[in-house]
């Protein structure tokens, strides 16, 4: 009866030792798993992150590096804060206006939408804008800074009046800074600055350092200007009469297409061209009746902006020349 007692006892021994090894291998294999699934939630995670071209944390990375940027240029920017209108000194309002903008003097599709994937041609993540003097309309900065294909562009304008055009950015520490930023990399003024040829600035007292030479010749200049303002394709015009200010007696240059009303009057100092428009000419009757020229406006733009705008390529200069 002991022996009996005995191998039962063994017995239950034995079994309790069998199910203690198969709950450890269990628990065993349960963590394995838990931990293989945590890893591949990290690597999935890992995959949607590289995939987001614009962030929050790529904002606050921008701004940081504008900050760092923008004293360099002796200039101070105002961010799109994303709720208030962005007010520019030439009473163009950003993001609304930007249904209104041409981009490389082409009708282009530009919105604003944080995430830089929206179904505009040029998708704006942030704007940055400088009024260099409130008190006159030509003197202002507005950078865009926009994914266009997927791929980092920053565009800038310095559209005194008419129909705002936009263009890529000649500013080169900029482009590179955006680019790291939207990469994930990081952005420093001076890591920037060494890897670009130059750090010419978009601002018209601080393009000495542009790889395209401004022009002074008085034809071509009054021809760029009569492109930039009445946003016009003078290579439909076979001839543009200049008119010299010996024969205008007013110490200014004339340039038309011909009739009175087409003229654009301008002069050259410097670097800079000034000239003048009026809102409604002699013949031109007003909405409330009355007649009579308008009083002029005058508009200053850099040259280094026109040439590098309407006489930078062969196709262009064979146009304008």
């Amino acid at each position: 009866m002991i022996i009996k007692t005995s191998h039962a006892i063994s017995v239950l021994l034995l079994g309790t030792l069998l199910l203690t090894g198969c709950n450890s291998n269990f628990n065993n294999s349960t963590s394995k798993k838990t931990a293989t699934t945590s890893i591949s939630h990290k690597k999935t995670s890992s995959i949607k992150n590289s995939k987001v071209l614009w962030n929050s944390d790529k904002d606050v990375k921008l701004k940081e590096f504008i900050n760092q940027w923008a004293p360099t240029m002796h200039q101070s920017y105002v961010k799109y804060d994303g709720k208030h209108s962005l007010n520019i000194s030439n009473g163009t309002t950003y993001p609304d206006d930007l249904k209104h903008v041409k981009i490389g003097n082409n009708n282009a599709s530009i919105g604003w939408n944080k995430t830089g994937k929206g179904n505009y041609q040029y998708n704006v993540v942030a704007i940055y804008n400088y009024n260099e003097n409130e008190s006159s309309l030509s003197d202002h900065i507005t950078y865009f800074f926009t994914f266009h294909n997927g791929k980092p562009i920053v565009l800038v304008d310095q559209t005194t009046n008419g129909t705002p055009n936009l263009f890529p950015t000649e500013n080169n520490v900029l482009k590179n800074g955006f680019e790291n930023i939207a990469k994930g990399k990081a952005a420093d003024v001076s890591v920037a600055a060494s890897s670009s040829t130059s750090n010419a600035s978009d601002n018209s007292n601080n393009n000495k350092n542009s790889s395209t030479q401004s022009v002074s010749d008085p034809k071509i200049v009054g021809i760029m200007l009569y492109e930039y303002d009445r946003d016009f394709d003078t290579s439909d015009i076979p001839h543009m009469l200049l008119i010299t200010p010996d024969s205008a007696g007013d110490g200014r240059y004339y340039i038309r297409t011909g009739t009175t009303n087409s003229t654009l009057p301008f002069t050259i100092e410097g670097n800079t061209a000034h000239y003048w428009t009026r809102l409604y000419n002699g013949n031109d009757i007003r909405p409330d009746g009355t007649e009579g020229p308008s009083p002029e406006t005058e508009h200053i733009i850099n040259l280094n902006t026109l040439t590098a705008r309407y006489y930078s390529t062969s196709n262009q200069k064979q146009t304008v020349d």
